[in-house]
C-alpha cells in the first residue's frame, strides 16, 4: 500500500494584503537542482483573479539547501497588458521556457473573459532561473496554458492547452502542440473534445515508461457553463501512443473534477499521481480540500493517498514535480492570496 507523508511546508509567497491576489502557479526542477515556481499576481479584479495592467507573472527560486524561496521577479510582464497563465516547458538542453499570455483586452477582461484576444510569449533561462532571455512571441496560436509539457526520448516536446479556436472560446476543447527544435517553433497537433456534450479544458499530461502520453482534464457540464456551482463531474482522459501525433477520444474517468485545474505526474512504472479537489460541488469559491490520489492501472481507478490542504476555502490549482532527492513537491493557490509549497515522501 502506498503511503505519503508531508515533511515540509512553507510559503512561496504569503498573504500580505487582501487586495493582492495570486493565480495559477506552476512548478519545475532545473538541472542544477533549483526549484522554480511561477504564478500570476496583481490587484484583485474579476472573480478573484488579477486582470489589470499591474498583473504580472512572478518567478521565485528555491536553491538546494535553502530554507526560503527567493524574492519573486516579474519575469512575465508588459506595461500595456495583463500577463497571465504562466507555465514552464523544458527541452532536451535543460533549458526552462516560461510560456505566458498577454491579455490584449486588459482592463475590460473581467467582462470579456477569455474571448481569444491574447498572445502567447516566452522567456528562457539557461541557468536555473537566475537570468532570463528577452521575451519573444511563442509561435503558438492563442490559447490558455495551464500545465507543463512532456519531453520525449527523441527530444520532442509535447504541450497541450485549452483551445480558443472554437466559438465558445476557452470552454470546450484541447489543442496539442509539438516542437522538434527545443521549443523554438511549434506545429499543431489535433484538437480534442468530449463527444457527450461536456466541456474539457486545462489538460495535464504525463509520460509513461512505455512511451504512452496520458492526458487528464478539467471538466464542466456543457448545459450550465463554467462556475455554475453545480455537481462535480469527473475528469476526462485521452492517450497518445505515437508521440503526441494522434490521440484517442477523450472519455470519462472515475475521479471527480469540480471545474478546477489538476496536475498529474508519472511517479513510477506502476503509478500515476494526481493532485485534485476532492469535493462533489463545483463552486469556484470553495475549491477544497486539495487531495493527492494515485492510480495503479493507468488512470482507470483512483485511490486517495493524503490530504494536502484541508477545507474550507479556495485551495486549488496544484502543480507538481519531483526534486533531485526523489521527493514530491507541490505548490497550490491558497485562498487567492498566497502560494504554498509542500514536500512529500512517498513510499510503497
Amino acid at each position: 500500500m502506498m503511503q505519503a507523508k508531508i515533511i515540509d511546508r512553507k510559503w512561496v509567497v504569503e498573504w500580505f494584503d487582501e487586495r493582492q491576489c495570486y493565480h495559477m502557479p506552476s512548478l519545475t526542477l532545473a538541472d542544477n537542482g533549483n526549484l522554480l515556481a511561477v504564478w500570476n499576481g496583481g490587484f484583485l479584479q474579476w472573480n478573484g483573479d488579477p486582470m489589470g495592467r499591474d498583473a504580472k507573472d512572478w518567478v521565485s527560486v528555491l536553491e538546494p539547501g535553502a530554507k526560503e524561496w527567493s524574492n519573486p521577479d516579474a519575469v512575465g510582464c508588459d506595461i500595456r497588458y495583463c500577463c497571465h497563465d504562466p507555465v514552464f516547458l523544458k527541452n532536451k538542453k535543460g533549458e526552462i521556457i516560461l510560456l505566458f499570455a498577454k491579455f490584449l483586452d486588459t482592463e475590460v477582461n473581467f467582462t470579456t473573459w477569455c474571448n481569444g484576444r491574447d498572445e502567447l510569449w516566452t522567456r528562457k533561462t539557461k541557468d536555473g532561473g537566475r537570468t532570463w532571455e528577452p521575451a519573444q512571441p511563442a509561435g503558438i496560436q492563442s490559447g490558455h496554458a495551464s500545465n507543463d509539457s512532456v519531453l520525449l526520448d527523441d527530444g520532442t516536446m509535447v504541450f497541450a492547452s485549452t483551445s480558443s479556436e472554437l466559438p465558445d472560446k476557452y470552454f470546450g476543447a484541447v489543442r496539442i502542440y509539438l516542437s522538434h527544435d527545443d521549443g523554438e517553433t511549434w506545429e499543431k497537433g489535433p484538437i480534442l473534445s468530449a463527444d457527450d456534450g461536456n466541456l474539457i479544458r486545462e489538460p495535464a499530461l504525463c509520460l509513461r515508461p512505455d512511451g504512452t502520453i496520458r492526458m487528464f482534464t478539467r471538466t464542466c457540464p456543457g448545459s450550465t457553463g463554467w462556475g455554475a456551482g453545480v455537481k462535480s463531474l469527473v475528469s476526462y482522459t485521452a492517450e497518445s501512443r505515437d508521440g503526441g501525433k494522434t490521440w484517442t477520444q477523450p472519455v470519462p474517468t472515475t475521479i471527480l473534477n469540480n471545474e478546477s485545474k489538476i496536475d498529474v505526474i508519472s511517479w513510477d512504472k506502476d503509478t500515476i499521481l494526481m493532485a485534485y479537489n476532492d469535493t462533489p460541488v463545483a463552486d469556484w469559491h470553495e475549491r477544497s480540500p486539495l487531495t493527492l490520489a494515485y492510480s495503479k492501472d493507468e488512470g482507470k481507478t483512483w485511490k486517495n493517498l493524503i490530504e494536502l490542504a484541508a477545507a474550507p476555502g479556495n485551495k486549488c490549482q496544484p502543480a507538481m514535480c519531483r526534486d533531485r532527492d526523489g521527493r514530491l513537491n507541490v505548490v497550490y493557490m491558497n485562498r487567492h492570496t498566497a502560494i504554498e509549497h509542500l514536500v512529500l515522501e512517498i513510499k510503497e
